[in-house]
């Protein structure tokens, strides 16, 4: 990185800890998460008629809890693994390869976390019931909050896996920004 790029990242940053891909990513991540609450108030004119909610098919509706139970298993197990950082490097460039993994991570779990509330919307198509929505909705959006929201959890947790061999990922922000 020359002394314009690293002057401009250091004024772009003025009396903040968090580089502008942790904003970028975290304005990114709340626009697609706000797809779903939209998506949902858009099918309540779909499948809501004169006789409500329609049925609550309750075997549907553990369908859906089951996907969710495994897009969380997923979430847990895999989509926080990567692979260690490697030895050497600039601080800013660790930080910046960090960020990119990071936010690779995250898109990957969101699409597994919001699978949980698409495949409900066909099941509630084709079984005529806005409730098949709403256990989607409510369980997706619960997923999306704990597993992809890029927050102080996640960030630490992605951290961990990088930072096993001992070398600093600077995805919480780098020591100098705690002082």
């Amino acid at each position: 990185m020359d002394a314009w790029s690293t002057s401009v990242y250091l004024v772009s940053m003025p009396n903040s800890s968090r580089p502008p891909s942790a904003a970028t990513l975290t304005t990114t991540v709340g626009a697609m998460v706000l797809s779903v609450p939209l998506m949902t108030f858009t099918l309540y004119f779909v499948l809501v008629t004169d006789d409500g909610f329609g049925d609550f098919p309750a075997t549907w509706a553990l369908a859906i809890l089951a996907l969710a139970v495994g897009a969380y298993a997923f979430c847990e197990y895999v989509g926080f693994r990567t692979a260690p950082l490697e030895h050497g490097g600039e601080p800013h460039e660790v930080e910046a390869a960090s960020w990119m993994r990071f936010t690779t991570s995250t898109f990957v779990r969101f699409a597994v976390c919001e699978a949980v509330f698409l495949i409900s919307v066909p099941l509630g198509i084709i079984t005529q019931s806005f409730w098949i929505v709403l256990v989607g909705a409510a369980l997706g959006l619960a997923l999306l909050t704990w597993e992809v929201w890029p927050g102080p959890r996640n960030q630490r947790r992605f951290a961990a896996a990088l930072e096993a061999r001992g070398v600093p990922s600077y995805l919480p922000g780098r020591p100098q920004d705690h002082l």
